[in-house]
């Protein structure tokens, strides 16, 4: 019997996080671009070999985040870390919370999709159009210009990062965790320990988003107001988590939009009959969907709230770029007139009723592609 020492196989490949040595820049557009060729985007076919092509996406995601980083602490948001007390080499998970959170009126608070890193929406929007719109920079920007900007925190919830990498001593996704360096360019990715790899209190997207509202309840005035922005997972959990618990929420929940890839049963989801009747009235889904944002879809009758089309045809980690405008014009109109309600819209054109027209497995909560991106 014969065997290969590991000295004989092919090395882990390396790429150094830094955007210079990687040949890319940021353009005056706030656009990644290489440096040799100022019209190429980011190259992930690089090579025929996966890991090397992970490898290198996994350099460029931590420039991205570094930027990032930077930018968050220069719009003033803090980095808060889950569970509260932790210290910064304690499992943790962090969050994005702005300055003034303690004092603030008023708290938007997004959850958004469980495979994307703290802060951003979405990696192909950064790479293709500008780190600022795949990120929740604009959101951040459009928020603190309000007119009650000054009276509104931010929180950027964390639903990614949330396995524990000791060695490093940071929270990472699941993708960072397959980036990370292995004994040789074949060798399988890291083990990841159930106890030692998960961070207490956020082990999943469930117990996150159940730790972040737990952080608002002691971080922020008993009076606040709070609106919510979900995505994907972080919206299913979410609303999940308001109608357990919306008792001690109903007071303080003012607004709620979700982000959906696929239409779930609020008979299934909501069972609070108070949170029920308010989810009909202050809330509202943005769907995959080619039709202009806002344009009303089809899908009360299974959602329970009124339904627009989100702008985007194909990915859900992309409505929230496409659709954030219109989310904090909904929860401006909300705060702006008291006993605000959504009246029920009808909607627009034969094509909107396909959205909910799947077949049973959609309508019991399973995720599918959407017809407009089929």
């Amino acid at each position: 019997m014969f065997r290969r020492l590991s000295s004989s196989l092919p090395r882990d490949p390396e790429f150094p996080a830094d955007l210079e040595k990687l040949g890319y820049a940021i353009n005056e557009k706030d656009q990644i671009r290489s440096i040799a060729n100022p019209e190429q985007e980011f190259h992930f076919f690089i090579s025929k070999n996966e890991r090397v092509r992970e490898v290198q996406r996994e350099a460029m995601d931590t420039c991205i985040r570094r930027e990032l980083a930077t930018r968050f602490k220069a719009a003033g948001l803090d980095t808060t870390r889950l569970p509260l007390g932790s210290g910064p080499t304690d499992p943790h998970v962090p969050i994005l919370t702005s300055t003034n959170l303690a004092t603030a009126k008023r708290i938007i608070l997004y959850f958004g999709e469980s495979m994307q890193d703290l802060g951003i929406f979405a990696y192909r929007i950064v790479g293709q159009e500008s780190i600022a719109s795949g990120s929740a920079l604009n959101l951040i920007q459009d928020i603190q210009s309000s007119k009650d900007g000054a009276d509104t925190a931010i929180i950027i919830a964390n639903t990614g990062q949330l396995l524990w990498n000791r060695r490093n001593q940071r929270a990472l996704t699941m993708t960072s965790w397959n980036g990370l360096p292995r004994k040789t360019g074949v060798s399988g990715p890291v083990r990841i320990d159930a106890i030692k790899n998960h961070i207490p209190g956020n082990e999943g997207v469930k117990e996150h988003v159940a730790s972040v509202f737990a952080a608002v309840e002691k971080l922020a005035r008993d009076d606040v107001a709070v609106d919510i922005i979900g995505i994907g997972e972080g919206a299913e959990e979410a609303v999940e988590y308001m109608d357990q618990n919306w008792e001690r929420w109903e007071g303080k929940v003012r607004a709620v939009c979700v982000g959906m890839g696929f239409v779930w049963s609020v008979g299934d989801q909501v069972q609070n009959r108070r949170f029920r009747d308010f989810w009909s009235r202050r809330s509202r889904a943005y769907l995959i969907h080619n039709e202009p944002v806002e344009t009303p879809l089809n899908g009360r009758a299974q959602l329970g709230c009124n339904c627009f089309s989100s702008g985007e045809a194909t990915f859900t980690e992309s409505i929230m770029p496409r659709a954030y405008k219109s989310m904090l014009a909904f929860f401006q109109m909300v705060n702006d007139i008291p006993g605000y309600f959504e009246a029920e819209v009808e909607p627009q054109g034969d094509d909107s009723s396909r959205y909910v027209n799947w077949e049973e497995g959609v309508r019991s909560g399973v995720r599918a592609e959407s017809p407009a991106a089929a």
